[in-house]
Parts: C-alpha cells; sequence; structure tokens
C-alpha cells in the first residue's frame, strides 16, 4: 500500500513539473492596471512605486504559470507533493540569498531553475514571493543580486 502511495506521489509530481510549472505561453502581457495594483499591494506603511508595481504584477504573472502549480496562488504549497508553502516561509522571509540559491539549484522534490529561469524573471518572481500572502518584506530583487547569487554558487 505504501508502495502504492509512493508512486501515485511520484506520478503526481511528474505531471506537476511537466505541466504545472510549465513556460506559459509567449504571448504578450496584459496590460496592468496600475491603480488595481496600487490598492492590491500598497499599505499605509508601505508604497510602491509604478515602476515597483508593475514588477510586482509580472512576478505574479510568472509565479502563477512557473510555480502555482506546486506552491499553489494562494501560497500554501501542496505537502503531497513535497511543495512547501511559500506564505510565512522562514525562507522566503529569510535572507535573500537563501532563496535566491533554492529557486537556483532546487531543494527536496523541487526541480532547480537555474537554467529555465534567467535572472531578470527569477528576481521578478522572488520579488513577488517576499511581499505575497503576508510576507510583506518590503523589497524587491535585482537581477544583479540573481546574478551574483548564481556566479557564487557555480
Amino acid at each position: 500500500m505504501r508502495l502504492a502511495m509512493v508512486k501515485v506521489q511520484l506520478s503526481l509530481l511528474l505531471v506537476f513539473m511537466l505541466f504545472g510549472c510549465g513556460q506559459g505561453s509567449n504571448a504578450p502581457a496584459e496590460p496592468v492596471d496600475l491603480v488595481i495594483a496600487a490598492q492590491a499591494w500598497n499599505t499605509p506603511d508601505r508604497q510602491w512605486s509604478e515602476a515597483q508595481l508593475l514588477q510586482l504584477v509580472e512576478g505574479e504573472r510568472l509565479y502563477r504559470k512557473r510555480c502555482a502549480g506546486c506552491h499553489l496562488s494562494t501560497g500554501e504549497g501542496q505537502l503531497t507533493l513535497g511543495a512547501s508553502a511559500l506564505k510565512n516561509s522562514a525562507v522566503a522571509k529569510g535572507p535573500v540569498n537563501g532563496l535566491i540559491t533554492t529557486v537556483l539549484f532546487g531543494r527536496g522534490t523541487m526541480p532547480a531553475f537555474r537554467t529555465s529561469l534567467q535572472d531578470a524573471d527569477l528576481a521578478l518572481v522572488l520579488s513577488y514571493v517576499r511581499n505575497a500572502w503576508g510576507n510583506q518584506q518590503g523589497d524587491l530583487i535585482a537581477a544583479s543580486e540573481v546574478a551574483a547569487a548564481r556566479v557564487a554558487t557555480r
């Protein structure tokens, strides 16, 4: 019985890796309504600039295409697949370099994204993760930080 469950979990993981964490389409991005973005992201303690709002919105789009299949759109993860929660996660809220390294090189059942995400896209996704679902770190990750982590861990 246990072996059957492991086979099912591995099959589900494979499906999510192939389809849920897919490449997404190359269709042009939808226009961003900055008023709606500001309502969603700005708080009394943190007012994001228009450029920052655009980064967060694009990070969310990429997250939904590449990560939500396993970590869910709510960031709560799917423990049966080994996809941990990102909401209130010590990794998501911790040192930036640790989060970058985890996504670049994978951990546990999470695949490595070093060959499938460019530095700028990875920075957008991780900026979204650090600020979504109550994580509210109030920072954005730069592509140069991802590039530096990529080089430092070779």
